[in-house]
């Protein structure tokens, strides 16, 4: 993965299993390695914002950590971001009996 190509803001609207859309951003600040900062998130619609730290990079995926978190989040087991051919990234957290997906674009 071309680390360098994920730094920006993306933004796009993901789905819940329990049957609502949020948007989400999420600014990627520096470049990927394992155990640092990715950067920082935020869900306006539940009142959520934190940090996400690398856990760990497999091809194309981003295992995350949630830390920091402020306002109404919901504990999630994994979260984790995808890059896609197209150049999108499917984000993906889940939690204990949820889950929410959804494609991120980075913003211009």
């Amino acid at each position: 993965m071309e680390t360098n190509s994920l730094l920006g803001v993306w933004t796009g609207t993901a789905h819940n299993s329990n049957g609502w859309d949020m948007k989400i951003t999420i600014s990627i600040l520096q470049p990927l390695e394992i155990g640092s900062m990715l950067g920082i998130f935020d869900i306006p619609l539940i009142s959520c914002s934190g940090t996400f730290r690398i856990m760990n990079i497999h091809g194309e995926i981003l295992d995350l950590q949630a830390e920091k978190q402020q306002g109404n989040c919901e504990k999630a087991d994994s979260d984790s971001l995808e890059l896609l051919a197209d150049g999108t990234l499917l984000y993906t957290s889940q939690g204990k009996g949820w889950e929410t997906r959804g494609i991120l674009e980075r913003k211009d």
